[in-house]
């Protein structure tokens, strides 16, 4: 029981002074076991989330993000003290997807894409209001528009791609695009679109 009390006092003021990122960061670059858990125990769920809104099954956004874990683990002394720890795990996150995408590109189809929609709804649930706020909005934009949008952010894919897949010209993939940025822009404030802009990525046309 002491031994139990004991490691729960040590948890405690670990996540204390973890909450000072520049010591989190510090630690990190250290080496420090203690670091690298508290990093991993409170970003590692908001992470796979995160990539599950690009790789849709969960399991496979869970090995990415475990992936993205062992590398800061192995190459920890590369983290910059001055960088956000958060910005560098969603865009290394981020990047994994996109890699991995890549990798398994295949001709989409329509249903296919419809049936991947529903099933991203069920497991996509952040634990930050602002991430979810953003996924929200994602996610009531109208199906044709929220389906390019997923097809070009989501999956990398470029506008001609998107057009042959889902049997739709060129056009109608970058108005779609437009309407889903002006509804976007519209529903999330500044600061939240600007967000949206960095996690996944985006250069406005």
């Amino acid at each position: 029981m002491v031994n139990i009390l004991y490691c729960w006092v040590n948890t405690m003021e670990d996540s204390q002074k973890y909450y000072e990122i520049e010591i989190l960061t510090r630690e990190l670059k250290e080496g420090k076991e203690a670091a690298f858990d508290y990093l991993f125990r409170t970003r590692y769920k908001n992470l796979c989330r995160f990539a599950a809104t690009f790789v849709v099954q969960f399991d496979v956004a869970e090995d990415i993000v475990q992936e993205v874990f062992e590398k800061i683990w192995k190459k920890s002394t590369r983290i910059d003290e001055r960088a956000s720890i958060d910005s560098y795990l969603f865009v290394a996150v981020r990047n994994a997807c996109f890699t991995f995408l890549k990798n398994k590109r295949e001709r989409v189809d329509l249903e296919d894409v419809k049936q991947n929609l529903k099933v991203s709804e069920e497991v996509v649930e952040f634990e930050t209001p602002e991430l979810n706020r953003l996924w929200g909005e994602i996610e009531n934009l109208p199906l044709q528009c929220k389906v390019v949008f997923k097809l070009v952010i989501l999956e990398d894919m470029k506008y001609k791609d998107v057009a042959d897949s889902l049997g739709i010209s060129v056009n109608t993939v970058k108005t779609q695009m437009k309407i889903a940025y002006k509804t976007l822009r519209e529903k999330l404030k500044q600061e939240q679109f600007s967000l949206l802009l960095f996690l996944f990525g985006i250069k406005e046309d």
